[in-house]
């Protein structure tokens, strides 16, 4: 189909609306042929057609909020690129099998073919030429070589679920690491903080100061003591900053899910409760996405403003408290922990 004919058809609602959905994907890999005019193009149809068709190419329902039309529509495009690729780096492949030589030139890498499966896999199996064959992560923005033993990537993907995310926030992830106060020999292991929230061995739960873990979580991979407040820092820093109610919304929740049964950071606890009623009381309860003020700004709300100052009060409150923690501390995670714990509890009594 050549550039005019294509045009005319993407341009034409009526007949894009007729279009089944395995015919408007055809649509869009014709379109992508051309990238110059590829986005402006695809800017004729409706949001909801190009969510529809990303969502597809993806292979599970994303419902991405947050971006625009425009967005939506580099996302796909890429998508399809990379696919494009790879359907590519497949047909190389059956071509060196087959005895077949190519006239490209010889390329200087060590793993001169890559082949990528289904973009719900964690790995990807590469036949080379000359090393026999390589496993790489399926991330597209990692990439890293895997050995054979593993069943997912251990630099991009979380320990517990196994899964990456394709646009990552490392406000939502844990780290196992020896940052202090907890210094020590970590696995350098990361994973979703909701993940985390669930697994009983993170020892995020009602009694987890029978274990020592006030403020902080155990690593699901190799069990070391690490901080959970700064984790939490995080959640009240982008609830203070956020202008959307529903980001809002989440990270309060996180918020207090991160501090629900510790005992001593009780006060912490509360004036987040606090922020969490007056928001309650405008949106509904803090059960997934707000129904009715999903989409809103903060500013419009009441309380918006005052929730927000009860955010940021409460970032001051635990930079005050981190600052007059001891510092020669143990490295042993147990000493430390239960050291921890008594210093934290002569702050609290004064």
């Amino acid at each position: 189909m050549d550039a005019s004919a294509l045009e005319a058809l993407v341009y034409d609602p009526s007949k894009c609306s007729k279009l089944s959905m395995e015919q408007k994907r055809e649509l869009v890999y014709e379109v992508s042929k051309w990238p110059d005019g590829a986005t402006e193009m695809l800017q004729a149809w409706s949001r909801q057609e190009i969510l529809q068709i990303l969502c597809v190419e993806l292979g599970k329902e994303r419902k991405y909020t947050g971006l625009t039309k425009l967005k939506l529509i580099e996302h796909l495009l890429k998508i399809v690129y990379e696919k494009k690729s790879q359907e590519l780096g497949t047909e190389n492949v059956s071509e060196l099998e087959n005895g077949e030589r190519t006239p490209k030139r010889q390329r200087k890498s060590d793993h001169p073919n890559r082949l990528v499966v289904a973009p719900n896999g964690a790995a990807t199996v590469v036949p080379d030429v000359d090393s026999g064959s390589a496993i790489y992560c399926n991330n597209s923005a990692c990439k890293a070589k895997l050995n054979h033993g593993d069943a997912f990537c251990k630099r991009c993907s979380c320990c517990i679920c196994r899964q990456y995310d394709d646009n990552k926030d490392p406000s939502l992830w844990l780290i196992c690491n020896s940052d202090p106060p907890f210094h020590g020999v970590s696995c350098g292991m990361s994973c979703h903080l909701e993940c985390a929230l669930r697994h009983e061995n993170s020892g995020i739960s009602q009694d987890r100061q029978d274990k020592g873990l006030d403020g902080s979580f155990c690593c699901v991979s190799c069990g070391k003591v690490n901080d959970l407040l700064s984790s939490w820092r995080k959640q009240l820093i982008v609830a203070r900053d956020t202008r959307r109610v529903d980001i809002l919304c989440y990270r309060l929740s996180l918020g207090q899910k991160i501090l629900a049964g510790t005992k001593h950071y009780q006060n912490l606890y509360g004036t987040i409760g606090e922020a969490v009623k007056m928001l309650e009381y405008e949106v509904g309860p803090l059960t997934g996405l707000p129904v009715k003020k999903a989409r809103g700004i903060v500013n419009r709300l009441s309380s918006g403003p005052e929730i927000q100052r009860i955010c940021a009060s409460a970032v001051e409150s635990l930079d005050l408290m981190l600052s007059n923690r001891l510092s020669d501390v143990p490295s042993d995670c147990n000493t430390l922990a239960s050291k921890l714990v008594r210093f934290e509890m002569s702050v609290t009594n004064h």
